[in-house]
């Protein structure tokens, strides 16, 4: 079999099974949560004063009152009708058209069989503080009449549910009339587009004075925002509402009545997240770009404002269009700064989270409905983003560096004055943590007193939570950086016909997909026996390894296109085996590329919040959770703050390493 001979085919099938299994199904089964429901469920409680309902326990299914704490009915479109009567304190009588038959299932559960539905029986008595004694059993005895005397507690709220199953809409239109949900939606949407248009006008700003204009420092600047692009999501929230909160640093010194806290504040934190990724890429695609077009409009005339927005912009929006869109992603499904600095903001990422895990209000449906919403949006933006390049042009048939606009010293100061205060605005949340994790804490509130017993409680409470989030980051980069490689090569070099576009798609599906709803999917999926990974170790690196592959795989990709398959074809020639060439050839010539990829994915992995905000579960608590979970508690910010400057070694040593040996490389190719 040709399977068997081609080992590319063999890993190919592999690992689109696995990207199946892992990335797609657990989407699939969000999706199926969303649109199949139950039958729906009533609910009454029996005290000593009789019978009553609880319309908040109750779904899908009318009350009706027949006598005042005697005699209920409960009715449902189709035909069901079903009426309860109290026999005493610890009984009542159900009475239906058609006979009602009882049984135990091998679970335990007492069902009820009328005509075609089948009833779930439960419930759920009260005791008291001091009582050891079990309450009664829920039992059933079928009477002659067909009627049924339901046996239970005292005080008990009994609970009937239609288990069955059928195709429904019903998620949808609540989401989409619910006043709740459609103010989530519309503030995450507001807040996404608000945020990323002030992060472009900083980003794209700063990176055309970089590209275009010949300012001092341009490769310290690039490092810095580089440095300011991989900070974690929540360091942002957390250092502005210590600044500017209702009882912050700033806010307390001036004795000003303001707080960030707020619709505002979420926009102005988000917005100083996301610009560096605009700024990166806008300033890739200005440096790209080629002179003779600048030189065409000069010479026809045109001033240089109006090169630059006829010429300039316009030829660097591939960058620029690209950028917002990852900025809009990121601001869409960011979790933690509208749970610090949010106050009562509700977005989807929160509302998707609470709905799913949370002890009061719990509503599983919603929060795959919201899931599904919040994909849908995703993958409008990608569209939009796709369909707009699409429509355009921009490619150049030779290229040939475009120089930097000579400075006078004082327009060098000026740029230079541009750039600080941006940068300066960038890192305030990173000086903001390094200075108050060297001061004294008191009542939450910092002392003007230099102090180390910050480090020295972190350290006295274990170092669990880093050793969590380096094995996670060492693990997860490696298992990416492998599989990238691999799968980039099938991509580029063996172009299965039905594989490898199946096999793209998949891959770069976690793109789109927030981490709140990648987190759900995976708990759905793998949540019961013979694949019960939920609250491991391994369903944290699954979700870092899906969630980062896209990065691995693309960076790959493009190193392997610069690649010529001539280097493959010679050592083919001279008998190398297929798996040697790529090993011992390709491999090593894509290893730039893939080392690229490999440090986005360990930087993603040990700064990821929204989707292990949803999968973790002790021990395996990595870093991001403890100092999330500490600024929502108003714990001791001191301790925090240390904490976060540990992550911050983690993030930016490996980063520093990377920009050396990238600088080491293109010495030795110089």
């Amino acid at each position: 079999m040709r399977i068997w001979r081609d080992n590319w085919l063999l890993f190919t099938i592999v690992a689109l099974i696995l990207c199946i299994a892992t990335i797609l199904l657990p989407q699939l089964r969000l999706l199926s949560a969303s649109v199949i429901g139950d039958g729906g469920r009533f609910s009454v409680v029996h005290r000593s004063a009789g019978l009553e309902p609880v319309p908040e326990m109750s779904e899908q299914f009318a009350t009706e009152t027949i006598e005042p704490g005697r005699a209920l009915s409960f009715s449902r479109a189709g035909g069901f009708a079903l009426e309860m009567t109290g026999v005493d304190k610890l009984a009542v009588r159900l009475t239906a058209a058609e006979p009602i038959v009882p049984s135990v299932g091998e679970d335990g559960k007492l069902s009820l069989k009328v005509g075609g539905q089948v009833l779930v029986v439960s419930q759920q008595a009260p005791r008291g503080l001091f009582n050891r004694t079990a309450p009664a059993p829920l039992t059933a005895t079928a009477s002659e009449n067909g009627s049924v005397i339901l046996n239970h507690a005292a005080n008990a709220y009994l609970t009937f549910d239609d288990t069955t199953r059928s195709f429904t809409l019903a998620n949808y239109l609540a989401f989409f009339t619910g006043n709740e949900t459609v103010k989530a939606t519309v503030n995450s949407l507001f807040i996404s587009l608000t945020a990323t248009a002030i992060a472009a006008l900083i980003g794209v700003s700063l990176a055309y004075v970089i590209a275009r204009l010949d300012v001092p420092f341009t490769n310290e600047i690039v490092f810095l925002a580089t440095m300011a692009s991989v900070s974690p999501p929540f360091l942002g929230a957390y250092s502005w509402r210590l600044l500017l909160g209702r009882n912050g640093v700033i806010t307390n010194a001036l004795g000003v009545d303001f707080s960030i806290v707020g619709l505002h504040g979420v926009i102005w934190v988000i917005a100083w997240l996301v610009f560096p990724v605009i700024f990166l890429l806008s300033y890739s695609a200005f440096r790209g770009l080629d002179a003779s077009h600048v030189e065409a409009a000069e010479s026809l005339g045109a001033n240089p404002a109006k090169a630059r927005f006829s010429i300039e912009i316009p030829l660097a929006m591939p960058g620029i269009i690209t950028g917002l869109y990852l900025a809009t992603m990121a601001a869409l499904s960011d979790f933690g700064t509208p749970r610090i600095i949010g106050l009562d903001i509700s977005v989807l990422p929160v509302l998707i989270y609470t709905s799913f895990l949370s002890e009061a209000g719990r509503n599983p449906a919603l929060a795959a409905t919201g899931s599904v919403v919040l994909v849908a949006i995703s993958s409008l933006f990608l569209m939009a983003q796709q369909i707009y390049l699409a429509k355009r042009g921009f490619s150049v048939v030779s290229s040939r560096a475009l120089a930097r606009r000579p400075l006078s010293w004082s327009g060098k100061a000026c740029a230079l004055g541009f750039v600080g205060i941006i940068l300066f605005f960038a890192f305030v949340p990173h000086m903001t943590v390094l200075v108050t994790s060297f001061m004294e804490w008191r009542v939450g509130l910092p002392q003007l007193s230099f102090t180390l017993a910050n480090y020295v409680t972190m350290l006295k409470s274990g170092l669990g939570p880093a050793w969590v989030t380096l094995s996670l980051g060492i693990a997860g980069t490696a298992i990416a950086f492998a599989a990238g490689l691999g799968i980039a090569f099938v991509l580029v070099r063996k172009r299965y016909r039905v594989l490898a576009p199946v096999l793209s798609v998949t891959v770069m599906m976690p793109y789109v997909i927030p981490g709140t709803v990648l987190g759900i999917g995976l708990i759905m999926m793998f949540n019961e026996a013979p694949l019960l990974l939920t609250g491991t170790w391994f369903i944290l690196a699954l979700a870092y390894v899906i969630r980062n592959l896209p990065f691995t795989v693309k960076a790959s990709e493009a190193a392997l296109r610069q690649v010529h398959p001539a280097l493959d074809e010679a050592a083919i020639s001279l008998g190398a085996k297929p798996m040697r060439v790529f090993l011992t050839v390709t491999a090593p010539l894509m290893l730039a590329g893939a080392v690229t990829g490999a440090t986005l994915t360990f930087l993603h992995i040990v700064t990821e919040l929204s989707s292990t905000i949803v999968l973790y579960r002790p021990p395996w608590k990595p870093m991001t959770a403890v100092i999330f979970e500490n600024t929502l508690v108003d714990a001791d910010f001191g301790v925090s703050a240390a904490q976060t400057i540990l992550l911050m070694m983690i993030i930016y040593i490996p980063l520093y390493l990377v920009v050396r040996y990238g600088q080491s490389r293109r010495i030795e190719h110089a």
